[in-house]
């Protein structure tokens, strides 16, 4: 494990299977003296919402749970997420029962049962919500325990997590997640502004009414508490511009937020504390190393893109149902260009004595 802590910024860096990955999560933000100072990690090595159950037979079970998280912000009671790990499974009493896949329920709301996780996305959406690692194969085992190296960026509201495949890349899915609150462009009220919270991923949530032109999944989307309107589980586009490239001569550099915005609202606001940008010359600004833009200082962090899977266009979700996605976060999933693209995170200003 790595942990880089800048300006009481702090980033973790581990590599680790699918199956381990929310234990070294919850174990690496909860080291001293690398304890994140806004969240903390409980880890449930049986939560019932991460047990594996055929969905042609919900009475049988496949192994033993798989794990799940609880995120909670020490500061925001608001700000609570779940992530339970599972998997399709389905069941043939003659022996030829098969798996399909590692993904994970989420969750932004906490249960009546305290901190325990709570997929409530999942359980209230479906589980075409769910956030895939790779690609299946219907009709046969496709369950690849990949490897992945994690970055783990906990800011002071969001959690940003980065996730690049070290095997199986011809199924490998290139992992993002944001989880967090969202900065409005508006000044809007206090109760509206409040359920401005979502979880965004490398996979576009579907949905069979509003979504079903196809060229709409050809963008990032994720689930927000409640819209302006005051829906709950509300879809979100999101989307940023990291193709133009900064010649960084004159101190001239593009940078873009992540915008988030419903088609029927138009844009609402962005990610918190995180910008795109690509680099003509990426030695000027190393990966780890600050810049100051525009007033903020920031921490650099190189993003090498990943191809995308080869094997299969689809995952199966823990219904069975098959998901037809364009794995999207950027708005390629290469850099068409020279140049080195990066995120940007905004580091906390420092306060003097």
């Amino acid at each position: 494990m790595t942990a880089t802590v800048v300006q009481g910024f702090r980033r973790y860096e581990f590599t680790s299977s699918v199956t381990s990955f929310l234990s070294n999560l919850a174990r690496e933000m909860n080291t001293f003296p690398y304890v994140d100072p806004n969240w903390k990690v409980t880890y449930f090595p049986d939560d019932p919402n991460s047990q594996p159950r055929a969905y042609n037979n919900r009475n049988q079970t496949y192994s033993s749970p798989q794990g799940a998280v609880s995120i909670e912000n020490v500061n925001n009671d608001s700000l609570f997420f779940s992530l339970c790990l599972n998997l399709p499974y389905q069941y043939n009493s003659s022996g030829s029962s098969y798996i399909q896949g590692y993904q994970l329920k989420c969750g932004l709301n906490r249960s009546t049962n305290g901190n325990a996780p709570y997929p409530d996305i999942a359980l209230n959406m479906g589980e075409y919500t769910n956030v895939p690692f790779s690609t299946s194969a219907t009709g046969s085992s496709n369950n690849y325990n990949i490897s992945y190296k994690w970055t783990i960026f906990p800011m002071k509201e969001s959690i940003f997590i980065f996730g690049e495949a070290t095997n199986n890349l011809g199924y490998a899915y290139p992992f993002r997640l944001y989880m967090g609150k969202l900065l409005t462009h508006d000044k809007e009220d206090p109760a509206v502004e409040g359920g401005f919270i979502g979880i965004f991923s490398h996979a576009p949530v579907e949905s069979s009414s509003e979504w079903t032109n196809n060229s709409l999944f050809n963008v990032g989307r994720g689930v927000v508490k409640t819209s302006r309107n005051n829906k709950k589980y509300e879809l979100y586009n999101f989307c940023t511009s990291a193709q133009a490239t900064s010649p960084g001569a004159g101190n001239r550099y593009f940078i873009s937020p992540w915008y988030v915005y419903q088609p029927k609202e138009g844009v609402r606001g962005e990610f918190q504390q995180m910008k795109s940008v690509v680099f003509k010359d990426a030695r000027s600004y190393p990966d780890g190393s600050m810049i100051d833009l525009e007033g903020k200082r920031y921490h650099v962090f190189h993003v090498n893109d990943q191809q995308q899977p080869t094997n299969y266009k689809y995952w199966i979700d823990i219904s069975g149902q098959t998901r037809y996605i364009q794995p999207y976060f950027f708005d390629s999933n290469t850099l068409l260009g020279d140049g080195q693209r990066a995120i940007l995170f905004e580091l906390p200003t420092e306060v003097s004595n």
